[in-house]
């Protein structure tokens, strides 16, 4: 790259050289004219040269930039196939998801319809308990009626026993009362 540059370098002094040189030559000295042809003829030879480096140096530029374009365009197609693959598996990932969500809620569904019947189950379990537990009660509370009207009737019967007993003994306690007062008596009387 330095010596295309020195070229051009060259080329561009040369060229500049010989028009100040082919204009010196005219201006100063217009009888030799032989002279000013060579002169004419190197200018125009250092100008082919300097085209000519100044076009090298347009190509080596222009395929640069289009060696760096070529990159560009290979990182970009690299980048949006990356990318691509990126939204693809970005893609899949989410109808996975949404899958995965769907099957989630359609077991939460079935969960929730089998929680339901249990707790209708159950309900009818307890309810059927309960009601066992009122016959039960409502049998307990027969039978204690029963039995406390037949208690009472006993009662009733005993009552009246025990009253005729305690007369009795009332009775046969003022009889003793009284022969014993009366042994009292005698006893004072003695």
């Amino acid at each position: 790259m330095n010596i295309k540059k020195s070229n051009l370098t060259f080329s561009a002094v040369g060229f500049v050289a010989s028009i100040l040189i082919l204009l010196y030559l005219i201006l100063n000295v217009p009888n030799m004219i032989q002279l000013i042809i060579v002169f004419g003829l190197i200018a125009l030879a250092d100008t082919y040269f300097l085209v000519d480096s100044i076009v090298k140096k347009i190509d080596e530029i222009s395929e640069a930039s289009i060696d760096k374009q070529t990159e560009l365009v290979k990182v970009e197609k690299g980048i949006y196939s990356v990318a691509k693959r990126e939204e693809t598996a970005g893609g899949r990932q989410h109808e996975a998801l949404l899958q995965q969500i769907q099957h989630l809620t359609e077991e939460n569904q079935r969960l929730n319809a089998q929680l339901i019947e249990q707790q209708k189950l159950c309900t009818k379990i307890l309810v059927k308990k309960n009601q066992e537990n009122n016959n039960r009660t409502l049998n307990s509370s027969e039978r204690i009626s029963k039995l406390l009207v037949q208690l009472n009737g006993n009662t009733s019967s005993t009552s009246k026993e025990t009253m005729e007993v305690l007369e009795e003994i009332n009775k046969t306690l003022d009889t003793y009362y009284n022969n014993s007062q009366d042994n009292v008596r005698r006893m004072r009387a003695n």
